[in-house]
């Protein structure tokens, strides 16, 4: 999903190399929070190492040149930008409320599990892609049509 921050981005200056920064820490955000899930290591490490590469992209995204960059265009393009902030920011927290339901027996966040059942996990996971990946195809076409 962070394609799209440069694509609505690159007529204000995005380059290749904001898009790698994106793709790079989304990988990472990625692949830790498998490898906590999947059970190959400690899952609060390796959910903590899955959280930081997310604050990283938070941080490009919000405070970061990519804001900056938006704030340049300003309109449609710095309207589209904040709003897939929003997704971002709000939207994706779904996605560590299911890790804890999954990874939270043993662990400090353990009290998440009674929430909702782990083999449910999957479900928030749905929602979670339902509701960003629909909302991120609607803003940018919402920018794609706007004049």
């Amino acid at each position: 999903m962070c394609v799209e921050f440069y694509l609505i981005l690159k007529a204000a200056g995005a380059t290749t190399k904001h898009l790698k920064v994106l793709v790079f820490a989304s990988t990472v955000m990625l692949v830790t929070g498998f490898v906590g899930e999947a059970g190959l290591g400690d899952a609060s490490f390796w959910g903590l190492l899955s959280g930081l590469a997310y604050f990283y992209i938070v941080y490009l995204i919000k405070f970061g040149e990519l804001a900056k960059l938006a704030a340049s265009a300003g309109g449609a393009v710095e309207s589209a930008h904040n709003t897939l902030c929003l997704f971002v920011i709000i939207g994706w927290a779904i996605y560590p409320i299911g890790y804890m339901i999954g990874t939270g027996d043993g662990m400090w966040y353990e009290f998440m599990t009674g929430l909702v059942a782990a083999e449910n996990m999957d479900l928030i996971y749905n929602i979670g892609d339902s509701i960003n990946k629909i909302g991120f195809g609607l803003v940018v076409y919402n920018l794609a049509v706007s004049k």
